[in-house]
């Protein structure tokens, strides 16, 4: 699949979602260092609304990774979903 291509949402798990951003740009940032490949969603869409606070941005990865996902970015202290 090509770089920027975005996966089917259905073949996608959320793993983290915050209403700031910061922590999920973040969180990105660091599966796809460790070699998960994760996806922001809805980053944008508060905007849209015109408010910060109005949609969570979600951060997805490949349900076969979850788990690994979640246990990792438990271990650096992100809230488990």
């Amino acid at each position: 699949m090509p770089d920027n291509e975005t996966p089917d949402p259905s073949e996608l798990e959320e793993i983290f979602a915050s209403i700031d951003p910061t922590p999920v740009r973040m969180a990105h940032d660091y599966l796809n260092e460790a070699g998960i490949e994760s996806f922001v969603f809805d980053a944008a869409s508060s905007r849209m609304l015109g408010t910060t606070a109005g949609v969570p941005v979600r951060l997805m990865v490949h349900r076969d990774a979850a788990k690994d996902a979640r246990d990792r970015l438990n271990d650096l202290g992100f809230t488990e979903k």
